[in-house]
């Protein structure tokens, strides 16, 4: 799968714009694993934020300290860059790209590029083990989230075919994750299916096929998760929608506040909810 072919969140977007920029101000002939590494890292996302904060990363030190060396440039431009890039970040992206398919994501993000950066060890002289290391724990993986639901209001026009799980829907429902998603959530949803009335909600297309669910208090009471829409069905509004209806479920059982459990990737629910990365413990 190459770049061109791939989504990117808008987030990544406007790394991918401000490494660019980074590249043209440094006057480089093409663009660089350190061009992409400052466009992650000044991105503005929270988890990158904490990330710099906690192992006090400085941006405009580590520009001074760049390798001014353009060896193996690519003289194809790859999209959405307007510019050559050069084969280490070619290859980077390419790591990057893994990473999302391996999650079984449709959008690339910041987190999968940043990964992609220090395990590829392009960040070698930019970083020291503990800034990459908190990089990784804190910026490029799930996080728990906070969501206050006292002036929370769902939007009109969700997807309409969703509805409770029913007892006739649970051999179907775990069948459909196991297809899915593999076996990391059958076991709760399981054990939440044989309790009367489980937080649980299902999508389905015009066939009366599950192409989504979203449940809360199956691993603890107040946290939403987990969710998952089928592959072929993302960026159709399902996720969204399955979201805030078990939000105003939340809602209707008296939640105040709750917790977006391993919430990932992170800006769906940034965007969709106005959900807050939960900072970690120092």
């Amino acid at each position: 799968m190459e770049l061109k072919d791939v989504k990117l969140t808008k987030q990544m977007a406007k790394a991918f714009a401000i490494a660019e920029q980074e590249c043209k101000q440094a006057g480089s002939p093409c663009l660089m694993p350190e061009h992409l590494l400052i466009g992650c890292l000044d991105d503005g996302s929270s988890p990158i934020k904490e990330a710099i904060q906690k192992s006090n990363i400085d941006i405009n030190v580590m520009k001074k300290s760049f390798n001014q060396s353009h060896e193996n440039l690519s003289f194809e431009i790859c999209t959405p860059f307007k510019m050559p890039i050069s084969e280490s970040a070619n290859l980077v992206i390419e790591q990057a790209i893994s990473y999302m398919r391996n999650y079984n994501q449709i959008y690339l993000n910041e987190g999968h590029v940043l990964k992609a950066l220090i395990k590829s060890g392009q960040t070698g002289k930019l970083l020291t083990q503990e800034q990459k290391n908190i990089l990784l724990s804190v910026a490029t993986v799930s996080r728990d989230m906070h969501l206050d639901l006292a002036g929370y209001s769902p939007p009109k026009n969700l997807y309409s075919a969703i509805k409770m799980v029913s007892d006739g829907d649970a051999e179907r429902l775990i069948q459909f994750i196991n297809n899915e998603f593999g076996t990391r959530w059958t076991q709760s949803i399981k054990q939440a299916l044989m309790i009367k009335h489980p937080s649980i909600y299902i999508a389905e297309d015009q066939s009366g096929e599950i192409v989504g669910f979203a449940a809360f208090d199956i691993h603890q009471t107040g946290y939403f998760g987990p969710m998952g829409v089928a592959k072929n069905k993302r960026a159709l509004g399902i996720g969204e929608s399955l979201l805030h209806v078990a939000l105003e479920g939340m809602q209707r059982k008296g939640y105040k506040d709750i917790i977006i459990d391993d919430a990932g990737p992170i800006e769906f629910y940034e965007k969709t909810c106005n959900a807050k990365v939960i900072p970690l413990i120092k």
